[in-house]
């Protein structure tokens, strides 16, 4: 059912015209004078026009012009009507693009084979017209598949239902060294290596059903002679009555990866074999073996240790080392043992790293020998027999454990908090990064690839964590050090706040905080580095976000005060400790508010003050009145 607009000043006709048309079949749609004719058009589909020449407000030739003219309505088809058979008027309506002519009193049967003929012929052109699209959207996408197909990688033919190639890619040609005269025609057993015993390839593509697709790992031989190893993937391509036709393989030339494998493999194998020498020394040697963590619990011991204590390693495994744990030094000490006879022995200690981080490993050595031989060859050494200044260290009590000084490598100063946060900053992701590395390594031949691929993007997400860390590092090293000078021209810092309000609104919206600029009343040009100003009112806007709470607000303001702009970016959060706000830009300086491991290494505002200082500029900060706190910084303003 078609929609046909009538267009006419005579009422009569309208209604003999509505009346016949909703007789065919179609859905008239009537403008009386043309006054509401594009109103009309916009909001209908319109499949037809039927449209009067002469009318008293715009007449049909004005009208049809004006479709004709627009490309969205140009497509149209209009049946001009009048009640005079002018020759001249036919000519002229034709050429303003009508597709038909008829005249006043019109024939009822005339007139529906007029609206038929040109109907089905309208249908006809959109038919047409959306095949032509079809067929240029099959060549685009035809067009992309060649380019890929030139451009892979990969090695990839095409083989006709006899495994006769038809086409090979450029890949094939580069990596096999034949020419394409010589593949063309033939099997693909051209490629397959001469210690294969079975043709592989004419077997697999016998074995292949119409939707299987046959995947695994096949041994070719170049031209030359030259080995080599594909991950090989081979596809039934169907025709419309799902009839095979063709088998297009797609190979992957894996070469490298075989031989990494097989040197992976041997290492591994040594590995296991040198774990094993090792493990037989550790529980063969009369040294003991103790594994320290950081945190002084004993994570591992050796039978040896077991003996020298008197405890077994299930009793011994999780508890606190009792004897200073002083790297490269020898240290004489004293182990009281129940139900047997104290000993005297070296404690040797080095310190090292794991997959688990820094360990101490210590050495124990029994030298109760020694002291007796020392003192008298015919009795057994005790505590009262030996000298005065011998360095015998007792394992403390209990109590004594808890009240042990802190070791000069942990001696707390005011950076303490500081430190462990930027360790914990950097051996988090680079403890993932090694640990991953380390799954990769040990399980590439038991595990998927997906697996592994899961492992890589875990690399790549701890490396992402790690490299802002380090750049802010050496961007604040670069400043200090005056290495990097700053290259500066008059430019207008208004685009570059509102090119950082895009981008934090994203975070702010997780905390639905709204983030604003009140439009300056003065100019705002200044002398600056575009990329290092972008640095400092990102790092200041990051902040207010870190520390305002849900649903408030973060306003940006600036204003001139004699030769400098102002900048003020204030926020409604936690504020700032008085004591701390004298301190904040100092580099790695926490105030209070930065909690543990929240990612805050106190390097964003030091590195703001250098900029701000570079740029001949002043940087400082204050508390609101009613809650949150203000940055503010200074700019000279650009000289005209």
């Amino acid at each position: 059912m078609a929609n046909i607009l009538i267009v006419d000043d005579d009422p009569t006709i309208v209604h003999l015209l509505t009346n016949l048309i909703d007789s065919f079949g179609e859905t008239p749609i009537t403008a009386m004078q043309g006054s509401n004719f594009f109103q009309i058009i916009e909001e209908e589909s319109i499949d037809l026009i039927l449209l009067d020449i002469y009318m008293p407000i715009v007449n049909g030739l004005t009208l049809i012009r004006q479709l004709k003219s627009n490309n969205a309505y140009q497509h149209i088809p209009v049946i001009m009507i009048t009640g005079m058979d002018n020759l001249n008027m036919m000519t002229e309506c034709f050429e303003a693009g009508a597709a038909d002519f008829i005249t006043k009193p019109f024939s009822p049967v005339v007139l529906q084979a007029r609206l038929t003929s040109i109907l089905e012929r309208q249908k006809d052109i959109i038919r047409l017209q959306q095949e032509i699209a079809e067929r240029k959207k099959a060549e685009i996408s035809l067009r992309k598949l060649s380019v890929a197909m030139e451009q892979s990688p990969n090695i990839l033919f095409l083989t006709d239902e006899r495994y006769r190639i038809e086409y090979a890619n450029p890949q094939c040609i580069q990596i096999t060294g034949y020419q394409l005269d010589e593949i063309l025609g033939r099997s693909p057993q051209i490629f397959q290596a001469d210690s294969e015993k079975t043709n592989t390839y004419d077997k697999i593509f016998k074995t292949m059903s119409k939707t299987e697709i046959w995947k695994g790992e096949i041994c070719n031989q170049k031209k030359d002679g030259t080995l080599f190893w594909v991950s090989c993937s081979i596809s039934p391509v169907l025709n419309e009555d799902r009839q095979v036709t063709h088998f297009l393989s797609i190979q992957e030339d894996i070469s490298d990866r075989i031989k990494a494998d097989n040197i992976l493999a041997q290492k591994t194998e040594s590995l296991k074999i040198s774990e094993n020498r090792l493990r037989m020394i550790i529980e063969a040697t009369s040294d003991g073996i103790v594994v320290v963590g950081q945190d002084k619990v004993i994570h591992f011991v050796n039978p040896a240790t077991e003996n020298l204590l008197g405890k077994t390693a299930k009793n011994l495994v999780g508890q606190i080392f009792k004897y200073p744990l002083i790297p490269n030094k020898m240290t004489e000490i004293k182990i009281e043992r129940t139900n047997q006879s104290d000993i005297v022995a070296d404690l040797r200690v080095v310190k090292t790293e794991t997959d688990d981080g820094l360990v101490w490993v210590a050495s124990i050595r029994d030298i109760s020998n020694k002291w007796e031989t020392t003192q008298n060859p015919s009795t057994q050494s005790t505590q009262s027999e030996l000298p005065q200044n011998t360095p015998i260290v007792k394992a403390p009590s209990s109590t004594e454990l808890q009240n042990e000084p802190i070791h000069n490598e942990h001696v707390q100063n005011i950076h303490t908090g500081i430190v462990s946060n930027m360790s914990h900053e950097f051996r988090t992701p680079m403890h993932a990064i090694l640990s991953f590395a380390n799954f990769g390594i040990k399980k590439i031949q038991d595990v998927s690839r997906e697996k592994l691929l899961h492992y890589f993007e875990q690399i790549k997400l701890s490396a992402n964590r790690l490299m802002p860390l380090i750049n802010d590092l050496l961007e604040l090293y670069n400043l200090e050090s005056g290495k990097r000078l700053l290259t500066t021209r008059p430019q207008d810092i208004l685009p570059i706040i509102l090119l950082v309000i895009q981008e934090q609104q994203i975070v702010a919206n997780e905390k639905q905080i709204k983030i604003s600029l009140i439009p300056p009343e003065c100019k705002t040009t200044v002398t600056i580095n575009k990329n290092s100003m972008i640095k400092v009112v990102r790092n200041i806007v990051r902040n207010a976000i870190q520390f305002s709470g849900q649903k408030t607000e973060i306003e940006i303001t600036i204003g001139c005060k004699r030769n400098y702009l102002e900048i003020c970016i204030s926020d409604e959060g936690v504020g700032i400790p008085e004591k701390d706000i004298q301190h904040i830009f100092s580099k790695f300086y926490q105030c209070e508010q930065s909690r543990p491991y929240d990612g805050s290494t106190g390097i964003g505002l030091a590195i703001c003050k250098h900029i701000i200082i570079e740029h001949n500029g002043k940087i400082w900060a204050q508390n609101n009145i009613d809650k949150g706190a203000s940055i503010y910084f200074t700019l000279p303003v650009a000289s005209v």
